[in-house]
């Protein structure tokens, strides 16, 4: 079962609010690896969904307003 656009977002975000407040450079480096993968899935989820978006800052705005419940 593929995830949707919401469960995509709500990690993406989850994944950022860690990375801002980890110290330990190996945790950092391996929540970035998933930060990455998730940021494609969500920039191929919001393709998918015809939702535009101008670059990743932006994409990552649209993730927390998803993630929030106000998209």
């Amino acid at each position: 079962m593929s995830e949707n656009l919401y469960q995509i977002a709500k990690k993406y975000i989850e994944v950022i609010r860690k990375i801002e407040k980890t110290a330990d450079p190996k945790k950092l480096t391996k929540l970035e690896e998933l930060r990455v993968d998730l940021h494609w899935k969500l920039m191929d989820k919001l393709k998918e969904q015809g939702i535009k978006y101008k670059d990743r800052d932006h994409a990552t705005r649209i993730a927390l307003r998803i993630a929030n419940g106000e998209l």
